[in-house]
């Protein structure tokens, strides 16, 4: 499917923008309303691959799983999600752009729902191999659907609010993954721990309803009206069409050449780094509070995700930092922050109280990061190939899943559960990656944005990085 025609009147000159309220003037209604649907899309997304490390505490009581058994279990869900990320992005990209790309997002959001819902079947489930091949299924399709969803929102907003856009609609992520922690916290308590099936069985229904609602929105004739609405406002579309109407595509061969741009090949590396370390800690910290501080695991629910609420914070926060500061330079900011937050998760056990500063601490760049990358990705990028560049930074995961593995290990190695030396020294590989990721940063990205963009310095040339408009 092909994007929109665009009037000979929306390509003329940009016409001053209109006067609006507050949220007008940051976006359109159009781009408002897209918004919100996929971030509650994501925000269900994000939450049904969540899940399965809240309730691991009643994983490993009923299926008797091992420190080791359960991170590697764990790791591989998460190696699954970018092994898709990458696959599967170069066939979004050859599919429809802008208001079409609901063609191909459809089927996938239907596959992670349904493998979800299965899991919660009591009589599927009854040993732990089935409840791992319907996540890994379910991964599958929610690491391509988070690239379609990252993308369509990218294609919604202009390219001067593309950061901001990009981090407000990852809040979806945090933000989501409180509310589902919450969510399970009320299931687990009502019905108890051994009912850990209910999550899934009962909460996935619901991202059908926002997807029906997103499909009657996204259409040619709404599309169009964004890309008035923006010309109108003096900024610039997103997507740009030949002479005959068609949606500009990937040119043959436009993945190994994103792989050949350093600031797609570090952004996918760097990803893979920031995911090693916080799934290590979405992996770490459930066990540490169950086994070590020993809370109920109704209460491990909300309080292994706390940092959530920061973390939504920081995404919008530093996603309009990086459309003025710069993305390289945001993103090494972060890293350096994240390498001090995980480091003080060592005094997590203190007390409520510390637990509760040290991951609002964390928060304000344990998920912030993951826009900028993205907005970096796209920035650079061909025309056409937005998904290829997001699905290689979704790749990343496949470091990630690493994650966990060596945690487990390393916990297993320390005494298991009921030593706190494993858990411990797990912060070290947790902490590490992040200064190593500023470093890549800092050395082999060029700027693409921001008011030090002319100034950047790097052992890459600036050639070498910028195949996108805003990096010309």
């Amino acid at each position: 499917m092909s994007t929109p025609n665009i009037s000979s009147t929306a390509r003329s000159a940009p016409q001053p923008a209109k006067r609006a309220g507050f949220l007008g003037r940051i976006g359109g209604r159009y781009s408002w309303t897209a918004m919100i649907y996929l971030w509650l899309i994501y925000a269900m997304n994000t939450n049904m691959r969540q899940w399965i490390q809240i309730v691991q505490p009643s994983l490993v009581e009923e299926f008797k799983l091992t420190p080791s058994a359960i991170g590697f279990y764990s790791g591989l869900l998460t190696i699954a999600l970018g092994i898709s990320g990458i696959i599967l992005s170069p066939w979004l990209d050859r599919g429809g752009h802008g208001w079409a790309r609901k063609y191909r997002h459809l089927p996938i959001v239907l596959v992670y729902t349904f493998f979800s819902i299965l899991t919660g079947i009591g009589p599927l489930t009854s040993v732990f191999m089935a409840v791992f091949i319907f996540q890994v299924i379910k991964n599958l399709a929610s690491g391509v659907g988070e690239a379609a969803e990252v993308t369509t929102v990218a294609e919604w907003w202009p390219l001067e609010r593309r950061g901001f856009a990009q981090g407000l609609h990852h809040t979806g992520f945090p933000w989501g993954s409180l509310l589902g922690g919450l969510a399970i916290s009320v299931i687990l308590g009502t019905f108890g721990s051994d009912r850990w099936r209910y999550v899934f069985l009962l909460l996935p229904w619901i991202v059908l309803v926002f997807t029906f609602l997103f499909w009657r929105f996204s259409n040619r004739e709404n599309y169009a009206g964004f890309v008035r609405d923006t010309l109108d406002r003096g900024l610039t579309p997103p997507l740009r069409e030949d002479a005959d109407g068609a949606a500009i595509h990937a040119a043959p061969g436009a993945f190994w050449r994103a792989l050949a741009n350093p600031n797609i090949l570090v952004s996918s590396l760097a990803s893979g780094l920031a995911n090693f370390s916080l799934m290590a800690l979405s992996f770490w910290l459930p066990l540490y509070l169950a086994f070590i501080s020993h809370f109920s695991f109704a209460n491990v629910a909300w309080l292994s995700v706390l940092f959530t609420i920061t973390g939504g914070v920081g995404q919008v926060m530093w996603g309009a930092i990086s459309d003025w500061l710069g993305r390289k330079y945001s993103l090494i900011l972060m890293f350096l922050w994240l390498t001090m937050g995980y480091a003080l998760f060592y005094f997590a056990g203190v007390s409520i109280p510390v637990l509760v500063a040290v991951q609002l601490l964390a928060g304000m760049a344990t998920h912030g990061i993951y826009p900028v990358l993205y907005a970096m990705a796209s920035d650079s990028c061909e025309e056409g190939t937005v998904a290829i560049a997001n699905g290689l930074n979704l790749g990343g995961l496949i470091i990630g899943g690493l994650g966990p593995i060596a945690v487990g290990a390393i916990i297993e190695a320390g005494g298991g559960y009921a030593s706190a030396t494993g858990f411990e020294l797990s912060l070290y590989v947790i902490a590490g990656p992040m200064a190593l990721a500023a470093v890549m940063i800092a050395l082999f990205t060029r700027e693409t944005s921001g008011r030090f963009r002319h100034h950047d310095r790097a052992l890459v040339s600036a050639k070498s990085c910028f195949k996108g408009r805003l990096g010309k």
